[in-house]
């Protein structure tokens, strides 16, 4: 009888729900009309003919194809046709593309592109979940160093509020792979490299920029941690004045700092400069539409690069992003408080509430971490009252003083999400951005028991862990066979499924969702 590690049974459960979702999406679209609802449906080609195996793919993966994947496969095939398509960023429509050239190789045969770019993005999305759960749980353990908690944590991801938009064709995915990784990678403090993935992530999605956050506070720490080290050498040899100390000190982290924080704007800015030269040249003839989308465009007065220069181009800065979120999603401060959106608020309120409560409780249990911006003072410093003091901030678990950052981050999101953004969009973009999220929901589903210490063996925590049986099934875990008994467990483990399967059912089906 095979018996699973934990991470083995973190990777098998993500494919056991995501399997889930794609099965349970068919079923719900199969059984239920789609509402017809006033969105974004990417034009066809009138002229080009479905096959049996198009039908099969409509059949098999067409409830995922809603909302804005729509925009996503719509720019995978035929590139940034008209003005509000640049609200989305092109890393997952370009991977999208690039899998679709290979796998359409034996496939070009029996389906069109567009059902081949369908089948890409849902394999690539399928794939990088089951990576992101795998990392997601090691970043975990390396910031929490709780077997427990990390494990919980990432088995909630695997069921998260947003999992459908997880496995249709939305960057959600994609976007979380690479800041789980940056992140991972940033706690090993490895900045420069960690740099990478964040400038990816941000070439994704623009929420990518906040994480710059993260490279700041990762060289405030080695910077102090930099300063004590030169000091007290310098201190005990008495050969170099505290002023030599501070200029060695931002010599060695303001440079890794500048080409960090260049790393994760770049992607943006190359993005929107090229968005300037595509739609702000004068004669409006470098470019041509296909006749079905040409006529789309002028159908619903949109704007095209064969239509000559946008509005936005004589801004200061041109920048394509801010405009067309302005223009056409009516993004700004308190621009979505209506009496109207009251439901949307009330969706994504359990999410908010997370944060926010996560956030109250660190700051009230860590006052001494939050008033020291998470950056402790080295153990190693003088005298030793201060060594002392260090001692005392939290190493392990939800109060950590590792949280401190994502903490931060996730309230930073939180605010910017329920202030200027459509509200509704914040329980998806919290759940592929921040870990607090998951760790919070973890830890008020665990009670810690008192024998499980440093000195408990490994073997004695897995067990707490996942029960003996559980450990022996490919996908039965403990999270959902033993139903918690305090009401604020019942509440996270509810939430979490409710919303991920109810949310896979109204997606599906053109019905609002998050």
């Amino acid at each position: 009888m095979t018996t699973y590690t934990l991470s083995e049974k973190v990777r098998n459960f993500a494919i056991y729900t995501r399997l889930v979702t794609i099965l349970l999406q068919v079923i719900s679209n199969l059984i239920i009309p789609d509402h017809q609802a006033d969105a974004f449906v990417s034009p066809q080609d009138p002229e080009m003919k479905s096959t049996w195996g198009d039908e099969i793919v409509q059949f098999l993966l067409g409830g995922l194809v809603r909302w804005d994947a729509q925009y996503f496969l719509h720019i995978a095939q035929y590139g940034y046709t008209h003005e509000n398509t640049l609200a989305f960023f092109p890393l997952f429509p370009l991977a999208v593309r690039y899998l679709a050239h290979i796998i359409g190789i034996p496939l070009q045969f029996v389906c069109s592109y567009h059902s081949i770019l369908l089948i890409s993005a849902v394999l690539l999305n399928f794939y990088l979940f089951i990576k992101t759960a795998a990392v997601f749980h090691r970043l975990s353990l390396v910031v929490l160093k709780n077997e427990i908690l990390a494990y919980r944590a990432a088995l909630l991801f695997c069921i998260n509020p947003a999992s459908i938009f997880f496995t249709a064709p939305y960057s959600e995915g994609l976007f979380a792979f690479l800041t789980f990784s940056a992140l991972l990678t940033n706690e090993k403090r490895s900045t420069s490299v960690a740099a990478l993935p964040f400038g990816l992530a941000s070439a994704g999605r623009s929420n990518g920029l906040v994480n710059i956050g993260f490279i700041l506070y990762r060289k405030l720490l080695d910077c102090s941690n930099y300063y004590y080290k030169i000091r007290n050498a310098t201190t005990e040899s008495g050969q170099l004045s505290l002023l030599i100390v501070v200029i060695l000190t931002f010599n060695y982290t303001l440079i890794p700092l500048f080409i960090g924080c260049f790393l994760v704007v770049l992607p943006f800015v190359i993005f929107q400069t090229w968005c300037y030269f595509t739609y702000c040249h004068k004669d409006g003839t470098s470019s041509t539409l296909a006749p079905h989308l040409e006529m789309y465009v002028r159908a619903n007065f949109l704007h095209s690069p064969v239509m000559g220069e946008a509005e936005w181009c004589d801004n200061t800065p041109p920048i394509a992003y801010s405009y067309v979120q302005d223009k056409y999603w009516e993004v700004g401060l308190l621009r979505y408080y209506e009496v109207r959106q009251v439901p949307n608020f009330m969706l994504a309120l359990p999410v908010v509430m997370i944060v926010i409560c996560h956030a109250a409780l660190y700051m009230v249990d860590n006052p001494q971490v939050c008033w020291g911006l998470g950056i402790p003072q080295p153990v190693g410093d003088k005298p030793s009252s201060r060594r002392k003091q260090a001692l005392t901030w939290p190493e392990e678990g939800i109060n950590s003083w590792r949280v401190f950052v994502y903490t931060a981050h996730s309230l930073s999101l939180c605010a910017f999400c329920v202030l200027c953004i459509h509200v509704q969009v914040t329980t998806r973009l919290l759940c592929s951005s921040c870990p607090v999220v998951y760790w919070f929901a973890a830890h008020m589903l665990t009670d810690q028991p008192k024998n499980v210490n440093e000195k408990s063996s490994k073997k004695n925590l897995i067990v707490h862990a996942e029960t003996p049986a559980n450990l022996n099934s490919f996908s039965q875990v403990s999270l959902l066979s033993e139903f918690p008994k305090t009401f604020w467990g019942q509440f996270i483990i509810s939430y979490f499924l409710l919303y991920s399967l109810v949310g896979v059912v109204l997606y599906s089906n053109f019905l609002p969702w998050t």
